[in-house]
């Protein structure tokens, strides 16, 4: 039989996991509407693996929403360039979004950090727990955001 201390380490360890796997999914939920077509008046645009990004404004033609992609790690941005995380690519790629367009959420920007220390743990065969020191190193900066996935109308 397992100590009982690394029985309540393994359970909570595995809740860590599904809680980690939980938080990074990529959702889309389907737009619907009477009238969805729509005709935007232009903005600033980056093409990422093939998708138009439109971080400022709306695409200048015709198109239609398809719904909204929402990926809780956020976009990745630096003074050097900006890209998507895959997964969100992905997901517009599946329902046949020609763009995304970028919705910026309230918050600004998170930290994430590269480098983490830290623990915790028991002595002897007592349940007691240790006090862990961590520091990081920002690595990269992530503003909160969701998409709204359109199909462009009119093809140039």
């Amino acid at each position: 039989m397992a100590h009982p201390t690394t029985s309540r380490l393994r359970f909570a360890l595995a809740c860590c996991v599904v809680l980690l796997a939980a938080c990074s999914t990529t959702r889309f939920y389907p737009h619907e509407a009477t009238h969805n077509e729509y005709a935007g008046k232009g903005g600033s645009r980056f093409t990422y693996e093939g998708i138009d990004i439109w971080f400022n404004g709306e695409p200048a033609r015709r198109y239609e929403i398809l719904g909204y992609i929402e990926d809780p790690r956020g976009l990745y941005a630096d003074d050097a360039h900006r890209r998507v995380e895959g997964d969100v690519i992905d997901k517009a790629r599946e329902i046949g979004a020609d763009a995304l367009i970028e919705v910026v959420l309230p918050g600004g920007p998170r930290y994430t950090s590269g480098l983490r220390f830290g623990g915790f743990g028991g002595f002897g065969g007592h349940s007691s727990m240790g006090m862990g020191v961590g520091f990081g190193i920002p690595m990269d900066e992530r503003t909160p955001v969701k998409y709204t996935a359109v199909r462009y109308l009119d093809r140039p």
